[in-house]
C-alpha cells in the first residue's frame, strides 16, 4: 500500500525546495525586494578557455591546472541571453598600458607565448584589464573592461525589463605564478578610476548604488536590516556592481564611509557599517540562509575547479540552491552544460530569476518576475519517455542456485510488478514536474488541465501502467487524466517492437554488425569481480562470471539468444539495485558492506547489456523506429496537448539516445545505463514568430532519493549535447532534430 503522508511530506518538500508557488492570480512581482529573488550566475564569465598553444604546454607541466582551467563561456551578450542574470570580471590595472602584451612562459621572459596583433594592441592601451591569469590564461571574450562593460549596457539597453544583472568584480592585487609578469597593485586611486570607468558607461539610471540602497538610514547595514534591498520595479533594466574581494574593503571605504558616493558594494562582513553583499561561496547552507533572512544578498558557488562539471555530482548545487543565496555561481549555467556529464546549474521553472525559497512572499511566481521580452523563446510543450519506477524481479532474472548472503529479499506481487515503494517515487517525479511546468505556464496550478491538453500512454504491462497511473496522481491528483495503453499484455509496437512485430528483426543479419560483447564485459571486469564476491553459488551456478559473452540469433531468426556475463551478470547487477532502490536491507557481504557507490559500479554490467544488444545502430533503428515516428509527429504538430508521457522501459530510451547521438552519466550510475524512473524529454519553444526550437533532457532521481524518499532530494536534470544542435541555450533547430529522429524511417 503506498503511504500517501510520505508522499506529501515529499511533494512540499520539493515545492518549497523548488521555490514554485501555487497562489492563484497574478500579483505585484515588481514589488518584489531583489532580496527575495534567486538568480543564476556564471563564474570568470570572461573566459574564453587556454589558448590551444598554451594549453599543450601546461599539460607536460602542469596537468592539475590544466585541469582546474578546462572551461569557458561564450560571450557575455549570450550568457545574458541564456539566462544568466550574475557576470564576474577579473581586474587588472594597466595605467600606462602594455603591462600584459607580452606574454611570456613564467621564469623565461625570453619565451614569448602566442598573443595576436589584435590583441596586443588592445593590451597596449591603457586601462583596466580583464584575464584570469598573466602569461597563463590571458584569453578572455572581451577586453578591455569598457568594452565588456559596453557589452552589458547594450544588452540591458535592448531588454529594459530585465532584473538587475549583478556585475561582481574581482580586483586582483597579485600574480601568484613565480616568474610570471608583476601585477600593479591597487591603491586608492586605482578604485576611483575604477568608478569613473564604471560611469563612464553607465549613466546614473542605469545602475543601482549603495546611496540608492542606504536612502536616509544611518549606513548600509542599519538599511538592510531595516527594510532590506529596494523592491524590483526599482532595479528593472538596471546594473548592480559587487566586489569580491573582501580585503578591497578597506581602500574602497577610503573616504566613503557606508560607501557614500561609490559605485559597488563590497563583500563585507555582516556586522559592519558597509554590510549588504557578502559571499559565503562554499556554505554552508544554514549560515546562508540565516543571513538571507535577514535581507542580505549572498553570492554562493554551485560549483568549482570542475569538479562536479567531470563528476555530475549535484549535491552541493542543490544545497546552495536550497539555501536561498540569491546569486549562486556557475562555470556551468544552463546553456552551458558540462561536456563530461551534462552536469548544469538552472532552475526547473527555466526561468532567469525565480522566487526565493528560503525569504520569497507565498504570492510569488517565478514566470513573472522577469516576462519573454518579444521573440524570445519560451516553453510551450513537454514531451517526456520516461523508464517505469521501481519493480520487482523478473521471471528468471536470478539463475538457479545463485544467492546472496542473507537471502533474496522476499517480494509481493507478481514478478515485475510496481512496488509500494517504486509508486511513492513515481508521485514524486509527478509532483516535481507538475511545479515547474506550473510555473513555466504549461499547466494551471490548482485547476486541473483542459481536456486534452495532457496526454499519457503506458505500454501493456502492469508496472508500466501503475507507473503512469502514480505519476498522475502526483502530477495532476483528483483530475481526470486516463492512462492509455492496449489491454494488459498485448504487446505495444510503440514500446515493444521485438514481442509485437518480431517480423521486422532478422536476426542472423544483424549479429554480424553488433559490437563484441566479450569486448564489453571485459573493460567491466572490475565490476564482474565485485559481483562475484557478492554471490553465493552452488557448483557451477556462477561460471557465467568467467565464461564468454555471446550473442547469437534464435531458431527463428527473430530473437537473440544471451549467454555468460551478458545475460546473467546484467540481470543480477539489476536485482541488487532493484532491492536497494525499494529500501530493503543493505546486504552485508564477507567484504563489508555493498553500499551505493559499490551498486553504481555494479550498474555497468545493466549498461553493458544495453550497449551490446540495445544500442548498436543495427538495432536502435528498428527497435525507435516506432517511437521515433510518434515523437516526429508530436514535434511537428501545431498543437494538440501541451505535456506527452510515454511510459516504457530501459530499452524504449536506449535506442532513441543511439539514435539522436548522445550518451548519458546520471550520477550514482554507470555512464549510458538507464536508471529506474529515468526520462528522456523534449522541450519545445516557440518564439511567437513561427519558429521552434527543442531541447533534450535527462530527468533521473539519485539511487539515495529513489531509497530515502524523505530525503525530498530533487531529481537530477541533465542537457546532453547534441550533435549539430549548437544554437545558444544548447537548443537544436527542429529540423536538425528531425532529421535525426527520421533517419531510416
Amino acid at each position: 500500500m503506498i503511504s500517501f503522508p510520505l508522499a506529501s511530506r515529499l511533494a512540499i518538500a520539493l515545492m518549497a525546495a523548488g521555490g514554485v508557488l501555487t497562489a492563484t492570480g497574478a500579483v505585484a512581482q515588481d514589488s518584489l525586494r531583489l532580496d527575495q529573488l534567486q538568480v543564476i550566475g556564471s563564474h570568470n564569465s570572461y573566459h574564453a578557455g587556454l589558448d590551444p598553444a598554451i594549453r599543450s604546454r601546461l599539460l607536460v607541466s602542469d596537468p592539475d591546472l590544466v585541469k582546474e582551467l578546462d572551461y569557458q563561456h561564450p560571450s557575455l551578450t549570450a550568457q545574458l541571453d541564456g539566462g544568466v542574470r550574475q557576470l564576474e570580471l577579473d581586474l587588472y590595472s594597466d595605467r600606462a598600458g602594455g603591462r600584459f602584451a607580452h606574454p611570456h612562459r613564467p621564469g623565461i621572459p625570453g619565451e614569448a607565448w602566442p598573443l595576436s596583433l589584435s590583441d596586443q594592441a588592445v593590451m597596449n592601451q591603457p586601462g583596466f584589464k580583464v584575464m584570469h591569469i598573466p602569461d597563463l590564461d590571458q584569453h578572455a571574450s572581451c577586453q578591455p573592461l569598457l568594452r565588456c562593460l559596453g557589452q552589458i549596457r547594450d544588452w540591458s539597453n535592448a531588454h529594459p525589463d530585465h532584473v538587475p544583472v549583478f556585475v561582481i568584480l574581482e580586483v586582483e592585487q597579485h600574480n601568484d605564478v613565480p616568474g610570471g609578469t608583476d601585477v600593479e597593485p591597487f591603491d586608492a586611486s586605482s578604485y576611483d578610476a575604477l568608478d569613473a570607468a564604471i560611469r563612464s558607461v553607465f549613466p546614473p539610471s542605469g545602475i543601482v548604488t549603495p546611496d540608492d540602497v542606504r536612502g536616509d538610514a544611518p549606513d548600509l547595514r542599519a538599511a538592510i536590516l531595516d527594510r532590506g534591498w529596494p523592491a524590483l520595479k526599482q532595479a528593472r533594466g538596471k546594473v548592480i556592481f559587487l566586489l569580491d574581494q573582501r580585503n578591497d574593503r578597506t581602500l574602497y571605504l577610503k573616504g566613503h564611509p557606508s560607501l557614500r558616493g561609490r559605485v559597488a558594494f563590497t563583500n563585507a562582513d555582516p556586522q559592519a557599517p558597509d554590510a549588504a553583499f557578502t559571499e559565503l561561496n562554499d556554505g554552508p547552507a544554514a549560515d546562508i540562509a540565516a543571513l538571507v533572512r535577514r535581507h542580505f544578498l549572498v553570492r554562493a558557488r554551485a560549483d568549482a575547479d570542475t569538479v562536479e562539471g567531470r563528476s555530475g555530482d549535484g549535491q552541493r548545487r542543490d544545497a546552495i540552491l536550497a539555501s536561498g543565496a540569491q546569486i549562486v555561481s556557475t562555470d556551468y549555467p544552463d546553456a552551458e552544460p558540462a561536456r563530461w556529464s551534462g552536469y548544469h546549474v538552472g532552475f526547473p521553472e527555466n526561468t532567469p530569476a525565480r522566487c526565493n525559497p528560503v525569504s520569497a512572499p507565498p504570492a510569488c511566481q517565478s514566470r513573472l518576475i522577469e516576462p519573454p521580452a518579444q521573440g524570445d523563446f519560451h516553453l510551450t510543450r513537454m514531451i517526456m519517455v520516461m523508464r517505469h519506477g521501481i519493480r520487482s524481479p523478473l521471471v528468471g532474472q536470478v539463475p538457479p542456485g545463485v544467492g546472496i548472503p542473507g537471502g533474496w529479499p522476499a517480494w509481493k506481487g507478481a514478478p515485475g510488478d510496481l512496488t509500494a515503494h517504486g509508486a511513492v517515487g513515481m508521485m514524486a517525479l509527478g509532483t516535481f514536474d507538475r511545479t515547474w511546468m506550473t510555473d513555466a505556464g504549461l499547466i494551471p496550478a490548482k485547476t486541473c488541465p483542459a481536456a486534452g491538453s495532457v496526454a499519457v500512454r503506458a505500454n501493456s504491462s502492469a508496472r508500466t501502467i501503475a507507473s503512469a497511473e502514480a505519476f498522475v496522481r502526483g502530477f495532476m491528483p483528483g483530475c481526470p487524466i486516463t492512462v492509455q495503453h492496449k489491454p494488459l499484455g498485448q504487446p505495444d509496437v510503440l514500446f515493444s517492437p521485438l514481442d509485437a512485430d518480431p517480423g521486422r528483426f532478422d536476426m542472423r543479419a544483424i549479429v554480424p554488425q553488433l559490437p563484441d560483447a566479450e569486448r564489453i564485459f571485459r573493460e567491466r571486469e572490475a565490476a564482474l569481480r565485485l559481483l562475484g564476491n557478492v554471490l553465493t553459488c552452488a557448483p557451477g551456478a556462477c561460471d557465467f562470471l568467467h565464461a564468454p559473452a555471446h550473442i547469437a540469433a534464435d531458431a527463428t531468426g527473430h530473437q537473440l539468444v544471451l549467454s555468460g556475463p551478458v545475460a546473467q551478470a546484467s540481470s543480477l547487477s539489476e536485482a541488487l539495485m532493484l532491492a536497494y532502490l525499494d529500501g530493503r536491507p543493505l546486504l552485508q557481504t564477507p567484504s563489508g558492506t555493498l553500499d551505493v557507490g559499490q551498486l553504481g559500479t555494479l550498474s555497468a554490467l545493466h549498461a553493458g547489456m544495453l550497449e551490446a544488444v540495445v544500442r548498436p545502430r543495427a538495432l536502435a533503428e528498428l527497435l525507435s523506429r516506432d517511437m521515433r515516428t510518434r515523437l516526429l509527429k508530436d514535434l511537428m504538430q501545431e498543437d494538440g496537448p501541451v505535456f506527452r508521457l510515454y511510459m516504457g522501459h530501459d530499452d524504449t530510451i536506449a535506442p532513441l539516445l543511439t539514435m539522436l547521438g548522445i550518451h548519458i552519466r546520471v550520477p550514482g550510475y554507470a555512464e549510458d545505463e538507464i536508471p529506474i524512473g529515468s526520462a528522456l524529454g523534449f522541450a519545445v519553444y516557440d518564439n511567437g514568430n513561427g519558429e521552434r526550437r527543442v531541447r533534450l533532457l535527462i530527468q533521473s532521481q539519485t539511487p539515495q532519493a529513489l531509497r530515502e524518499p524523505d530525503r525530498a532530494e530533487l531529481p537530477v536534470v541533465l542537457y546532453p549535447q547534441v550533435p549539430d544542435c549548437i544554437l545558444s541555450g544548447g537548443m537544436c533547430l527542429l529540423e536538425n532534430l528531425a532529421g535525426r529522429l527520421s533517419a531510416s524511417l
